[in-house]
């Protein structure tokens, strides 16, 4: 199978005119049966498409809806010789087409017709849902159905090594289940090591469920060297606000993030007014920097942010991917409370 990320203009020429060609009847007695099943090997997941009673099937274009706060899409493939577009993902859709080149005769049968791959991140069940099939005969006629047939992934995460008797294992595992955290490849999180501005930012746009625009540029001087995984999750914060980088229009990503720098994104992210003159009551208030301080005390006030020992806020402290964990969980439980009717 020729499965490239881009095939040349003659192919993508082919395939759109043979899935934009005219519709053909089909007798209900004929109508393909579609079922989806699922094949794990630790975080990885394949969903299989399969369809019965085909006939005649020179092409196919499938979409389908995945649940994106537990899966990540990785790709896409087909074992139908010829061409294949590049999966085309828009928010929970998926879209992705198939077909053979030449004069040829299409597959009839069962026939497995793509497999799509994901990474788990988060835990329980994963609904994916086939919504819509193609088909292309030989002839060069069509057919559009919808299926809609679902199933539920079963994620089954193995918990981190390295958490055990930690004072934020519930609170890890939970933000795995919500889907915003993953641990290494090593099967470890690292709780206690520090989290940069990078990896804070891409766990407060995935916590907040923010929009993403794929290839979105940045502007800080040193966009360069903003990861690529983490870029597009940077772009959003800035997007919404909560990112403004430094005064000389750096952003920092590798720099580990400081305590005092997490309340003001907190504060940005729940759009909180803030009152300059509002100060906190830690014992070393003191210490914490002027931009900082009326972030600090409204989240302190709130309850999304303590203090360490002896009620010291430690500011200029980096924060751990333990802290960073808990405080984004209570950010999180914050914005409920107060968005719900209850307290609208």
């Amino acid at each position: 199978m020729i499965n490239c990320k881009r095939f040349s203009m003659v192919g993508w020429f082919v395939l759109v005119f043979i899935l934009a060609v005219p519709s053909f009847a089909m007798a209900a007695a004929d109508t393909p049966v579609f079922t989806l099943s699922q094949h794990q090997a630790d975080k990885k997941i394949r969903i299989d498409i399969t369809g019965d009673k085909l006939k005649d099937v020179y092409a196919f274009e499938v979409k389908l809806e995945f649940d994106t706060k537990k899966l990540r899409f990785d790709g896409a493939s087909s074992s139908m010789t010829g061409f294949s577009i590049t999966p085309i993902v828009e928010g929970a859709q998926i879209v992705y087409a198939t077909t053979k080149i030449g004069k040829k005769a299409g597959d009839s049968g069962k026939i497995a017709l793509t497999s799509l791959l994901f990474e788990s991140i988060g835990k329980g069940k994963a609904e994916v849902k086939l919504t819509d099939v193609k088909l292309v005969n030989s002839a060069l006629e069509s057919i559009t159905l919808k299926p809609n047939v679902k199933m539920s992934a079963v994620l089954d995460i193995t918990v981190f090594k390295d958490i055990a008797g930690h004072w934020a294992k519930s609170a890890i595992e939970r933000a795995v289940n919500l889907g915003f955290i993953n641990g290494y490849t090593d099967g470890t999180f690292r709780p206690n090591a520090q989290v940069t501005r990078a990896e804070y930012a891409a766990m407060l746009v995935r916590a907040l469920d923010l929009p993403i625009k794929d290839g979105e540029k940045l502007s800080f001087k040193d966009a360069g060297s903003v990861p690529s995984w983490a870029s597009d999750y940077v772009a959003a914060a800035v997007e919404a606000g909560i990112i403004t980088g430094y005064e000389d229009h750096t952003f920092r990503a590798s720099k580990p993030i400081k305590r005092s720098e997490i309340a003001v994104m907190i504060a940005r992210a729940l759009s909180w007014q803030v009152d300059p003159a509002q100060k906190s009551s830690f014992a070393d208030r003191n210490d914490i920097p002027v931009w900082a301080h009326p972030s600090v005390a409204m989240a302190a006030e709130a309850g999304i942010i303590k203090g360490r020992d002896a009620n010291r806020f430690v500011p200029n402290a980096n924060a751990t991917r333990a802290e960073a964990v808990t405080l984004l969980l209570s950010m999180i439980d914050y914005k409920q409370s107060h968005e719900s009717p209850s307290n609208s």
